[in-house]
């Protein structure tokens, strides 16, 4: 219980240092907006070249608008991390009373959180003002709020992975620009998976992707209780593979830092 508060402490302070600290804030809501006006363009012209002319674009804007609003309001964790293990600033956090894992993904999770929290008032006010309507009932915007912190959260995770992998990499860049293509790809920012070959659609099932951005945006498009749950069990299940592969990975990294004497 006493390292919960700990964890929580240090969550409430990353999120009053990122709710005081307007100017990122208002620079996030300036650029979602910016990437929102684009891409709403671009996907009628998309949409005119795939055939996909059968699909609401009011829709459409809101599934756009869900992807953006999670993926700008992602921290870059990773750089955070790979300097930690760069600069061997690791070596002086060890001795804590937290875990450093712990203590990380608690920071990244206050910033998450207020990210989200403005982003989603940006992202709904903006939307509404040019739809004019929700693509569902009200209850389900609740649903897609708590599973848009999940796919964050999921997200948040996996950049720390990255990060991590400066324990054998003197530069993580690469890593992330590979991870954040794949994103955009098998995420389906802007087209919905449906509409993605079939090979496609089969190779994105099996990677965290969909669950992060299309699949869960997609609800905009068809929400129905089934996709709910199935889409909760895929951010869950995500989740648990990454906090697993991301603690083996640390052990191991904390061993080379023990044989080298760092």
């Amino acid at each position: 219980m006493f390292n919960v508060r700990k964890y929580y402490a240090i969550f409430g302070l990353s999120f009053h240092h990122s709710l005081k600290n307007y100017k990122a804030l208002i620079g996030l809501s300036v650029f979602l907006i910016t990437c929102l006006i684009i891409f709403a363009h671009l996907w009628k012209i998309a949409a005119a070249k795939t055939g996909v002319v059968n699909l609401n674009p009011e829709q459409l804007l809101w599934y756009i608008a869900f992807n953006e609003w999670v993926l700008i309001s992602i921290p870059e964790t990773q750089e955070e991390v790979e300097e930690d293990l760069r600069s061997g600033r690791l070596a002086y956090l060890l001795p804590r009373p937290v875990s450093y894992l712990g203590a990380t993904l608690a920071e990244g999770l206050g910033t998450l959180c207020v990210n989200l929290l403005v982003l989603g008032a940006v992202t709904f006010s903006f939307t509404w003002w040019q739809v004019g309507s929700l693509p569902f009932p009200p209850l389900g915007l609740i649903i897609v709020a708590v599973l848009g912190l999940l796919a964050g959260l999921l997200a948040l995770i996996f950049q720390m992975l990255i990060g991590i992998s400066a324990f054998w990499l003197q530069e993580v860049s690469p890593f992330y620009w590979i991870w954040e293509k794949l994103l955009f790809m098998f995420g389906g920012l802007m087209l919905p998976l449906t509409v993605y070959p079939q090979w496609m659609q089969t190779v994105a099932y099996f990677t965290p992707f969909p669950a992060i951005l299309g699949e869960r945006s997609a609800l905009a498009l068809d929400f129905n209780p089934f996709a709910v749950a199935g889409l909760f069990g895929s951010l869950i299940g995500w989740g648990i593979l990454g906090v697993i592969c991301l603690s083996v990975l640390y052990r191991k990294g904390l061993r080379i830092l023990n044989i080298e004497g760092g």
